[in-house]
């Protein structure tokens, strides 16, 4: 049975993750105890992915769960989704833009990091 959770999108984001740790499939499985024939399943949606197994891919790749299946484009969040948002935005606008807003913050007080979190 294909319990495929966010369908294509999630089995993508895992063969992505492996590509950018420039992995071949077949380090992948001995990562995960599993076959190469596994993580091909995986990533081409032939294979179901298990809670064990979304449990484990997130702790071999240091992302979360709703990054793996696709639910977030933040991997690893210390920061709110909202916040990453604002980020995003931010990053998008022009140059005169971004001067504006940081002509804006430029009076606030800076924050102590301790603090924040």
């Amino acid at each position: 049975m294909n319990n495929l959770i966010n369908g294509v999108k999630a089995v993508n984001r895992i063969k992505e993750l492996r590509q950018l740790k420039q992995w071949r499939q077949e380090d992948l499985a001995e990562k995960l105890n599993a076959k190469k024939n596994t993580i091909s399943r995986y990533e081409n949606g032939k294979l179901g992915l298990e809670s064990k197994t979304i449990c484990a891919l997130c702790g071999i790749f240091g992302v979360t769960a709703d990054y793996l299946l696709c639910l977030s484009d933040i991997p690893n969040p210390i920061i709110s989704e909202e916040d990453a948002a604002l980020l995003k935005a931010y990053h998008a606008a022009d140059e005169r833009s971004r001067a504006a807003i940081d002509a804006l913050l430029a009076p606030l007080p800076a924050v102590d990091k301790e603090k924040a979190i």
